[in-house]
């Protein structure tokens, strides 16, 4: 590492690995609500939820949608294997908006169908806030 404030980052998708790099900090959406890390925090395993994830390198803060999945750090790396990562500046406003639109236009007739409602409306309100801050 380039620095000794930083940790290592890897975001990594099935399609690809999206972003390797060296950050002073990381903020990402648990499923439980937000988690922070820094340089020689101790080794952690957790399950990922819908939300913005935030990387600061020092000089560059980047965030991305990411859609579950999971994060582990262990040696000052700490790599997230998630579903869907897109880069703030890659979320069109009009089309997020759209999204919740659509989400939450959608019947429900059972306790399923409302939980995938749900999940969609959120995942929409995610990208949404990501796209209004960018």
């Amino acid at each position: 590492m380039a620095n000794t404030n930083t940790l290592r980052c890897d975001l990594i998708t099935p399609e690809n690995r999206v972003l390797e790099c060296d950050a002073v900090s990381v903020s990402l959406p648990a499923h439980d609500g937000s988690i922070g890390f820094l340089k020689s925090r101790a080794p952690l395993l957790c399950k990922l939820g819908v939300g913005t994830l935030e990387i600061d390198t020092g000089s560059t803060r980047r965030r991305y949608y990411v859609d579950g999945g999971f994060a582990q750090m262990f040696d000052n790396t700490l790599t997230i294997l998630t579903e869907q990562a897109v880069e703030s500046s890659d979320i069109d406003l009009a089309a997020a908006d759209a999204e919740l639109r659509e989400a939450q236009a959608q019947t429900a007739a059972d306790a399923d169908a409302r939980a995938e409602k749900d999940a969609a409306v959120s995942r929409a309100k995610a990208k949404k806030r990501i796209a209004e801050r960018t």
